[in-house]
């Protein structure tokens, strides 16, 4: 056994050195051969030794209290699932890492904390395999269906190299050999983590934070995966282009992308996003600013990261009202999966951290808070991003009987601190933002209500019946059905010099068209609209029973108020959904939650999220088909 080690360290740390001068260390230049020898034989002897030490703690961690080879699968497992990730991550920050030796450091570190706590969730997913969550076939199948939606988002975004190319993604092939000594390394480090600190794990698990984390642990893997899936649709879609000849549903991607995330931000001059320079901005530059002059690839981190958080903020939502994982599990991908959060999840814009926000804030509504210290810091974030947004924050305390008189304080609070927040900001930030209690300033709003260019504003007239018609069918569309079932989109083409320029629309104004479904994109439509026809039905069945009747009355208020809103401000209106899609899913989630662990609720839940993943990856791509020649002029 001891001469085994003896050669067998001897021989690793002989191959790892040889690797190492023909790869790194430029072995043909060295003519003498007692040059050649002592470049290879004198690591490879420091490598030996180390290796030669490490043995006896790997061979102890390996027989150690497990009879069976599941330690060891669940160590490879960890590994390789954690090289795969790691192989990514330095292709995506590979601009940012710049040397081999930035991507030593990285590699090394991510390498050797994911694969010892990817040993650990192995493991209970293993465990998990027996007697939860994953011993039933239908949540294997969700689990599955995330990693398929991701691959496939690689795939489509891969055939449009304009816009995305594997490359990002992919460890550049000058630091290929590197990264896979690197990753190999780790595993020494990691087995030392194991083998000194295993009982301490043991001993942690009961550790309030971490049995949280593991009492959720389906909730954090959606967001995981979906914050993956953003990833790639944000490297596609945030390009130059976005500032000079493309427009996607009115958003300013472009512009955004510069305030939240560049050294210098911009002025954002629109009054009604009051605070986004210090509620927001700050936490784009944490992270941006340590990409340095890559400081995109941090505004795209950062939006693909608060997306995810929403998914899992509506995991414990839906778990906290029927304590069924798996009910929440399917809410939290529904959500994940909608049209809306797909593309406001990735583009680098202010409406995702508004959802966030607006989830937020109902799960404190439902976990009972009502001190003013946790709901007034919540109601200026709504308020701070932007100001419409408090309405459904005082909306969903009105139901839950916060009281009249409580509730006109709360707003006056939220109002006057908002006041003295944007008089600060706009000494942070000089003539960056406008004053929203200013006339003059908050005016320019008043152009998406009534404008005279006809392209800002399609306002209901009274003398005209067809416009109120008009405005109701698309009020309606996009309330009810664009934000979850992506349409076929509208391409508005113009020739605007010094490039073509393109506006992907869901309703222009200009010719009076809608986005429409056409094929197969029916099917999911039908779908939904049984699914919320049903929920609507459950909800007026158990109006006097439910307890889940105040949030509920909550969240449709906050549907009412957008629906009367938008038929009088606005044209495209898909701009505005991610600030009520999540109350439609949470809706939908409280009206069948006496239904939760019903095996025919679980299963058309599933057939609706099928359906709506498969149509709503077909309209992120089509929005890449479109672009891709706009992307494609732009220098």
């Amino acid at each position: 056994m001891k001469f085994f080690r003896v050669f067998f360290s001897i021989l690793t740390g002989l191959l790892t050195s040889l690797f190492l001068a023909v790869t790194f260390f430029h072995y043909s230049d060295f003519s003498s051969l007692t040059d050649r020898l002592f470049l290879v034989l004198v690591p490879a002897l420091a490598f030996g030794i180390l290796f030669h030490q490490a043995f006896p703690a790997i061979s102890a961690w390996m027989r150690s209290s497990h009879p069976s080879a599941r330690p060891r699968a669940s160590f490879l497992l960890s590994f390789l699932v954690t090289l795969n990730l790691t192989y990514g991550a330095v292709g995506f920050l590979r601009e940012v890492l710049r040397t081999p030796f930035g991507m030593f450091l990285f590699t090394s570190a991510l390498m050797t904390i994911g694969t010892t706590l990817g040993y650990f969730l192995i493991q209970r997913a293993a465990d998990s395999f027996r007697n939860g969550f994953l011993s039933r076939p239908l949540n294997i199948l969700l689990v599955l269906s995330l990693p398929v939606f991701w691959i496939a988002f690689i795939v489509a975004a891969s055939q449009f190299p304009s816009m995305f190319i594997t490359d990002y993604i992919r460890v550049p092939q000058e630091w290929l050999g590197l990264f896979l000594l690197t990753a190999f390394a780790s595993i020494v480090l990691s087995l030392f983590l194991l083998t000194h600190h295993l009982p301490l794990s043991t001993r942690l698990s009961s550790f309030f934070p971490l049995s949280y984390f593991i009492h959720n642990l389906p909730g954090l893997y959606a967001a995981g995966m979906f914050f993956l899936i953003e990833l790639i649709i944000s490297r596609s879609l945030n390009h130059p282009a976005l500032e000079t000849n493309t427009v996607l549903f009115e958003a300013d991607a472009g512009p955004w992308m510069t305030i939240l995330a560049s050294p210098e931000s911009a002025p954002i001059n629109r009054s009604v996003h009051p605070l986004s320079l210090i509620l927001i901005r700050p936490l784009v530059r944490l992270v941006s600013g340590m990409m340095g002059e890559h400081y995109a690839l941090g505004g795209m981190i950062v939006v693909s990261a608060i997306a995810a958080l929403c998914v899992f903020m509506t995991w414990l939502f839906v778990k906290r009202a029927t304590n069924s994982k798996t009910y929440a599990f399917l809410f939290a991908v529904l959500l994940g999966s909608t049209a809306t959060h797909l593309l406001f999840g990735s583009l680098a814009e202010n409406y995702i951290f508004g959802a966030a926000a607006l989830i937020f804030f109902f799960l404190l509504i439902q976990s009972g808070e009502t001190r003013f210290s946790f709901l007034v810091p919540a109601g200026l974030l709504l308020f701070g991003i932007t100001i419409t947004n408090i309405a459904q924050g005082i909306i969903a305390l009105f139901f839950h009987k916060f009281g009249l008189k409580r509730l006109v304080q709360y707003a006056l609070t939220v109002l006057a601190l908002g006041i003295l927040l944007t008089v600060t900001t706009n000494i942070i930030y000089p003539k960056f933002i406008t004053f929203f209690f200013v006339p003059e300033d908050i005016a320019f709003e008043f152009n998406f209500v009534s404008s005279s260019e006809g392209t800002l504003s399609d306002p209901i007239r009274l003398s005209e019946p067809q416009s109120i018609t008009r405005k109701l069918n698309v009020v309606a569309r996009s309330v009810l059905l664009y934000g979850v079932v992506g349409p076929n989109i509208i391409e508005a083409v113009s020739d605007k010099p010094p490039f073509p320029t393109i506006d992907l629309k869901t309703f222009d104004v200009r010719t009076g068209d809608l986005a429409s479904y056409r094929g197969l994109s029916n099917l999911p439509l039908a779908l939904w609209l049984i699914l919320f026809a049903g929920a609507f039905f459950m909800f007026a069945k158990t109006l006097r029973t439910s307890k889940h009747t105040p949030l509920m009355l909550g969240l449709l208020g906050v549907l009412g108020f957008n629906f009367l809103m938008h038929l009088f401000y606005g044209t495209e209106l898909f701009l505005y959904t991610a600030y009520w899609v999540y109350a439609l899913v949470l809706f939908i989630a409280l009206a069948f939650s006496d239904l939760a662990e019903a095996a025919w609720v679980q299963f058309g839940l599933t057939l609706v999220l099928f359906a709506l993943m498969v149509n709503n990856f077909n309209f992120i791509y089509s929005i890449f088909h479109a672009l891709v020649p706009f992307y494609t002029a732009t220098p």
